[in-house]
């Protein structure tokens, strides 16, 4: 009767229980933390463009929106 008292005793406390669990709770906060990074941080957006200043000479010829040069309609 010995052999089926340890067989009932190994499966009531089985050897690798401890440490999985201990992964999956490893697994888990760091899935937690990554998704914590992708809520509150913003890597994927675009700065916000600071307003270009027209030099004083050129403002009423050419005009710039976000660094980009507009030039004034030909006249036909």
């Amino acid at each position: 009767m010995g052999r089926l008292e340890d067989i009932i005793e190994r499966n009531r406390n089985p050897k690798g229980n401890r440490e999985r669990v201990t992964v999956g709770i490893g697994i888990g906060v760091f899935i937690l933390i990554i998704l914590g990074l992708m809520v509150f941080t913003d890597l994927g957006k675009r700065p916000d463009p600071t307003p270009a200043q027209p030099a004083a000479g050129s403002a009423s010829r050419d005009h710039h929106v976000d660094g980009v040069p507009l030039r004034a309609p030909r006249a036909k």
